[in-house]
């Protein structure tokens, strides 16, 4: 009908433009445009006797939207009677009213009209028939959503004088007439030779509330059962209902506690069902962990705390003894890093000796953050501080990074155990790292020779001071000195020896008295003052070298001339 309206409109509207008039209007929003029968329209009903299912209408503006507070007349046409004769719709744009057919078998007529449609009615159609159904078995007055009805419905087919008809054959349908859902089982049933139809495994699924079921058959009046009240189904599924996807401080509770809901087939909360939950990753633990559902199906764990270690955390929660469709639910959580621990947070040197210098050489400072259970913690500010002379302190660029570090590089030309400490957040952490600075490479200008005179034959020692360009002294780099004489003794490749403290010694023994050219160099560089004179004077007298000479026999009274000449033992 509404599609025929539309064109009647678009006739209408194409013959007032076609006549030149200005006065076409059409319905507005709000205004009733549509008059559809909704309810009630082909049923089966006893002569004489009010029908089983009310008839309705529904008034509808042009955008398709219901309209209420609309005057809807009903007239009964063909004998019988309809009440209420005016109905007025509600905020659905509905109106009904009950059908009463008259004394004679055949075709009834029902007629709905709303004043601002007088062109629209609805027509209702009924056919009245002298036998009709009868219900000698009541469904069961309550059920279950999903389960057979504990009580099966039966019909009787009857007469018009309420005999009972013996008749075989006669298919008898069912549906739910109001309350909603759906059914299930055998919706159609044939009657036997004794006209008795009887259902056997119909069931009722969807929301807790009331049903009344209508059965119907060809050629009898239907009739309709008495309320069904219909309760939840079985537990058949799991949820989560809250607290998913939740982060927390390690070692305490997240601000939701897990929630799972428990429902049927059909969707509806199941009360009084034990939900069991437990920790499955990340330690932790639960309070509360079996909870029963209420009456909105939800069991709600007590508490939940996470386990002391940063990162994921994961809850199950399920029904013992029941295969559940989503059973377990999984809820996850992260555990984030606790507060700053100045006992636990670390401070490390690598290496942990340095050479002297203005940075060329130079320590790595690595500082992590963390919390009482050693997680680290980023995004903190650290800032280095050492103790010793001539530091050169590099400080963090970035904050702790998501491994709770951040480093920095201490150098110094100072000498000694330099100790580094770090505040992280503005607060000074409990450990230290110590790095010991040395000498750096010895410098020639830096360093110092000693050399004395020597004597003959007796071993001549040279002291050589290693120094760094900072004037520190030098351990440990006896070849970086090189010593050659020349002269009287010339000698090379000498021996280094280390004293300690920067202090090295060289000897080399000379034999010839004279003049000898010590030359000192560092790295290969001469030290200030080489080369060195070194007189070397002869040794002492040894007898074996020395001789006499006699010029004559000695004689009583003669004068004996005799030379003597002294010798060391190098001659």
């Amino acid at each position: 009908m509404g599609r025929v309206r539309i064109l009647s409109l678009l006739a209408v509207a194409a013959l007032a433009l076609a006549c030149g008039g200005d006065d076409l209007t059409l319905p507005n929003e709000g205004q009733p445009a549509e008059l559809a029968a909704v309810r009630g329209n082909g049923q089966n009903g006893t002569v004489g006797a009010p029908l089983a299912d009310s008839l309705v209408v529904r008034v509808l503006d042009r955008f398709g939207s219901p309209i209420g507070g609309i005057e809807v007349s009903w007239t009964a046409e063909v004998g019988g009677s309809v009440n209420p004769a005016t109905a007025v719709t509600d905020a659905d744009g509905r109106a009904g009213t009950q059908r009463t057919l008259g004394p004679q078998p055949g075709t009834y007529t029902t007629v709905a009209t709303v004043a601002q449609l007088p062109e629209e009615p609805a027509v209702f159609t009924t056919t009245g028939v002298a036998a009709k159904l009868s219900l000698v078995t009541q469904p069961s007055p309550s059920a279950v959503s999903g389960v057979p009805l504990e009580r099966q419905p039966v019909i009787q087919l009857l007469d018009a004088d309420a005999n009972p008809v013996a008749r075989q054959g006669v298919v008898v349908t069912v549906q739910i007439a109001t309350g909603g859902g759906s059914l299930g089982g055998s919706t159609s049933v044939a009657s036997d030779p004794n006209g008795l139809v009887a259902f056997t495994d119909l069931s009722i699924r969807g929301e807790p509330g009331n049903r009344t079921l209508l059965f119907a058959a060809d050629a009898f009046a239907s009739t309709a059962s008495a309320p069904v009240a219909v309760g939840v189904g079985a537990a058949a599924s799991i949820a989560i209902a809250a607290g998913e996807e939740q982060s927390a401080m390690v070692s305490t509770a997240v601000s939701e506690p897990p929630a799972a809901v428990v429902r049927d087939l059909d969707g509806n909360p199941v009360a009084g069902i034990p939900v069991t939950f437990s920790v499955i990753s990340g330690g932790g633990s639960v309070t509360g962990g079996t909870v029963t559902t209420g009456p909105d199906g939800v069991a709600r764990v007590g508490s939940w705390t996470l386990g002391s270690t940063a990162g994921p955390n994961s809850l199950q929660a399920q029904v013992q003894g029941l295969e559940l469709q989503g059973s377990p639910v999984t809820f996850t959580a992260t555990g984030t890093a606790g507060p700053l621990s100045l006992e636990r947070s670390t401070i490390a040197a690598s290496p942990g000796t340095i050479a002297a210098s203005t940075g060329a050489v130079a320590s790595t400072i690595t500082v992590t953050a963390r919390d009482a259970f050693d997680n680290p913690i980023p995004g903190l500010d650290v800032v280095l501080s050492a103790t010793g002379a001539g530091n050169v302190l590099t400080q963090p660029a970035e904050p702790t990074d998501p491994s709770g570090t951040a480093t920095g590089q201490l150098a110094a030309t100072g000498l000694g155990a330099h100790v580094v400490s770090a505040t992280i957040a503005g607060q000074a952490i409990q450990a230290t790292a110590t790095v010991t600075v040395t000498g750096g490479s010895p410098a020639a200008g830096n360093s110092q020779a000693g050399v004395p005179n020597g004597v003959a034959g007796r071993a001549t020692v040279i002291e050589i001071r290693l120094g760094d360009a900072f004037g520190n002294p030098v351990a440990g780099a006896p070849g970086a000195i090189a010593v050659a004489v020349s002269g009287a003794n010339p000698a090379t490749g000498l021996p280094v020896e280390e004293v300690g403290g920067g202090l090295y010694r060289v000897r080399y023994t000379p034999t010839v008295a004279g003049t000898d050219l010590v030359s000192v160099q560092v790295n290969s560089a001469a030290v200030t003052g080489s080369p060195f004179t070194s007189q070397v004077a002869p040794g002492p007298v040894d007898p074996a070298s020395s001789t006499a000479q006699v010029s004559r026999t000695p004689s009583i009274f003669t004068i004996i001339d005799v030379l003597v000449t002294a010798r060391d033992a190098q001659g």
